[in-house]
């Protein structure tokens, strides 16, 4: 029997590909997204072009949370939802639930759906900044939502918390990208006290240069002119751009990463990364392809290559996949983080694939 999932949030679907890949890797697993719920027209043109249900048909989009009545959802084991960071990031206002355009406030549709349809888990992510203490108030109301849903043991004990916390970092598990975000799990009925929500990091040798495209596979129009290279560099104080491997420019801090790894892709109107290629005697610098942007995501696009294909991307537009990308979840992490959590569900006599 599959765990029925109910993405919220969705994106291109980081929750089901994590699942493809984790359901390759433990023939045991089993996961059917039975809905999801997106309301950028882009991403739900990708998240269909790369979902489908278990017998071949689209998986339905339930639309806009905020009117969704949970009363016509189908019933789902695992709620899954990357509620929108930009009240909380760094990068942003960090308005919180006063956020001006109401994406503060997104989270409550996610407790009042889940407080109705009873999910047996539920799996939350965010950036690093929603841990910050001016939104403590926001951390307690949703835990005190949980709470009275049902997903502590004791709903009387104050000091029962909800939710499991961890904040992981992409480079810490085979992906050179820096790229912290925070993830959050609670079970109904509650979790024992020493549940862990940090797996084992999983370090290894590879770099920015071992998840760029190969040589002449990388569009023409994401190269710098000499001009450009010339002004990017004594706009930033740059000594020079000639480096002896890959390596990424951070224009918003204004250097160039030595440590091999890519600062935080985020979205077109915020990125601030370029990747420095490494040719002797020659300065080149480039935007990140696409291709280039999802494999720092855990996915492979690259056509031609003879590689396992991981997401296809239809026909759209360079800044439409870089905000997919920038806004979406690293698969990568999500497998290994579900994983975790499945192991001690298992070990705790949880029947996770076999239904209530």
């Amino acid at each position: 029997m599959a765990l029925r999932v109910f993405e919220g949030f969705a994106g291109y679907g980081g929750g089901s590909f994590a699942f493809k890949k984790l359901m390759h890797e433990h023939p045991d697993y089993n996961f059917e997204v039975i809905g999801y719920s997106e309301i950028d027209k882009s991403a739900s043109e990708l998240f269909d072009l790369n979902h489908h249900q278990l017998n071949g048909q689209p998986i339905h989009n339930y639309g806009d949370i905020t009117i969704l009545n949970p009363n016509e959802l189908p019933d789902f084991d695992l709620f899954t939802g990357g509620f929108p960071c930009q009240p909380f990031s760094t990068a942003g206002m960090q308005q919180g639930e006063n956020d001006q355009y109401g994406r503060g406030t997104l989270f409550h549709h996610i407790m009042r759906i889940c407080a109705v349809k009873q999910p047996r888990y539920i799996f939350l992510e965010n950036v690093k900044g929603f841990l910050n203490k001016k939104f403590e108030p926001t951390r307690k109301l949703m835990e005190q939502m949980l709470r009275d849903a049902g997903y502590v043991a004791d709903p009387n004990d104050p000091n029962e918390s909800p939710l499991r916390f961890a904040v992981l970092n992409s480079k810490d598990y085979g992906i050179p990208q820096n790229r912290e975000r925070v993830w959050m799990f609670a079970r109904l009925g509650g979790l024992p006290k020493d549940f862990s929500m940090k797996p084992q990091p999983q370090p290894n040798n590879l770099r920015l240069g071992d998840f760029l495209d190969p040589d002449g596979f990388v569009p023409a129009q994401m190269y710098l002119s000499d001009k450009q290279i010339e002004h990017l560099r004594e706009k930033h104080n740059i000594d020079t751009f000639e480096v002896d491997r890959p390596l990424c420019f951070d224009v918003y801090n204004k250097k160039i990463k030595f440590d091999g790894y890519s600062i935080t892709l985020t979205m077109p109107e915020h990125n601030s990364v370029r990747v420095i290629e490494s040719h002797p005697g020659r300065q080149v610098v480039r935007k990140m392809s696409i291709t280039e942007q999802f494999r720092l995501m855990g996915l492979e696009g690259l056509q031609g290559v003879n590689r396992n294909i991981d997401i296809v991307f239809g026909n759209q537009s360079y800044t439409q996949l870089s905000k997919r990308a920038g806004n979406g979840w690293d698969v990568n992490v999500v497998k290994i983080v579900l994983n975790h959590i499945i192991t001690q569900l298992l070990a705790m006599g949880d029947n996770v694939f076999g239904g209530d």
